[in-house]
């Protein structure tokens, strides 16, 4: 999968939950405390990528062998069957305008299909921001999910920023 990021951050959500509208005349600190709501309800999660670029990302259900700059995990709910890999555009306009419903037509295409249950999701940034080549053809992303079968309520996202925000 290919996802465009003009803003350094991307993530994956389930849109049947989020919610997304905030005020046409939203801010940052609006907009960053409704993405960490959203993370620790279980609808979203949320990283800072380092730069800005088209990344490509691999969903996976298993860990690979890939070296990774830096990882992380959370636990995100799945209700209708799908997530969908997003975008800090995306939740922008959303939240502006409450007209706009996620995802929009363009982002479909970047539907995972899962059964409905919680996930334990390790996203792992495969490249150092600082040393990146844009010319490079790897996989920049790699999405783990794994269904949580026993005790799903005993998880839970406890965080304060979004993932990976202060590098």
């Amino acid at each position: 999968m290919e996802i465009s990021d003009d803003s350094g951050f991307m993530g994956i959500a389930n849109f049947s939950r989020y919610r997304s509208f905030l005020s046409r005349n939203w801010d940052f600190e609006m907009i960053k405390k409704r993405i960490v709501e959203e993370i620790n309800s279980h609808h979203l999660l949320f990283w800072s990528t380092g730069l800005e670029n088209t990344w490509k990302v691999k969903i996976a259900f298993e860990n690979s062998d890939s070296t990774a700059f830096r990882e992380n995990r959370g636990v995100i709910e799945v209700t209708d069957g799908e997530l969908f890999l997003t975008n800090y555009e995306a939740l922008t306009m959303a939240a502006q305008y409450q007209q706009v419903k996620l995802p929009e037509s363009h982002h479909k295409d970047l539907a995972i299909k899962l059964e409905n249950g919680k996930y334990m999701v390790k996203f792992r940034q495969l490249f150092n921001p600082d040393e990146y080549d844009f010319a490079t053809e790897d996989i920049n992303f790699e999405i783990v999910l794994m269904r949580i079968e026993k005790n799903p309520e005993i998880y839970v996202n406890n965080v304060n920023e979004i993932y990976w925000s202060a590098y």
